[in-house]
């Protein structure tokens, strides 16, 4: 399970729950799914993980506009934060 949650780290995607990734461990390899219904967790369905790594790509171009946007507010904090500095002088 660790392996799959470290793939999943690796692929720049977030970490899954542990609960997720014991639904995915289990439904490939049972086909009996009853332990998954008590403990009241669903079974992956394909359509489900088809609509989530087909968000992925739109994610992670948002991740990185917020992250341009970060780093240019952060700069112009920096700025001003000198520029304060310098008139208290």
């Amino acid at each position: 399970m660790e392996t799959m949650r470290a793939q999943v780290v690796a692929d720049r995607q977030a970490p899954l729950p542990s609960a997720e990734v014991v639904s995915k461990v289990l439904s490939q390899n049972s086909s009996n799914n009853t332990f998954l219904k008590n403990v009241g967790l669903s079974t992956p369905s394909s359509k489900s993980s088809q609509a989530r790594e087909a968000a992925l790509p739109v994610l992670h171009d948002h991740l990185e506009e917020l992250k341009k946007k970060t780093a240019a507010a952060e700069e112009v904090l920096e700025r001003t934060a000198s520029l304060f500095d310098e008139l208290q002088k």
